[in-house]
């Protein structure tokens, strides 16, 4: 079960975002979570570098400017970026606003309302998505 706590990035998980990614090596990825139009969830992938805390409230994040999830998040106006870190999983949610496009990149700022974290002492997790960069 989910319990609430907060509605600010715990340092732990502000300092994993925008983590330079090496070749070769595995990556945690970031999940972030929008509803389509049909109001189904969609979940993009994103990597560290995508994904960089501002501050303990604010997050800026990048998508394919031609992308699903970008009219998603331009529809809707609110996302949920998923993660797991230090046996927990992590949900931050909150609302979103189009911050401009750059090289076929759209970038987002959420900012976020509310924490919520999975944790079992005696079920933790290890791992969450992965993945590896091969350039």
């Amino acid at each position: 079960m989910s319990e609430k706590i907060g509605d600010t990035i715990p340092p732990p998980l502000r300092f994993e975002m925008g983590a330079p990614e090496q070749a070769g090596e595995p990556v945690r990825a970031f999940l972030l979570v929008t509803v389509d139009g049909d109001d189904q969830s969609r979940v993009a992938v994103l990597a560290p570098g995508e994904v960089k805390a501002l501050d303990e409230r604010r997050i800026t994040f990048v998508v394919h400017a031609q992308s699903t999830t970008q009219m998603n998040l331009r529809r809707r106006l609110r996302a949920t970026l998923w993660c797991v870190l230090d046996g927990a999983a992590y949900s931050l949610r909150g609302g979103v606003q189009p911050i401009g496009e750059h090289d076929g990149l759209a970038t987002f700022e959420l900012s976020v309302a509310e924490v919520l974290r999975d944790f079992y002492p005696d079920a933790p997790m290890i791992a969450g998505p992965t993945f590896r960069r091969s350039h």
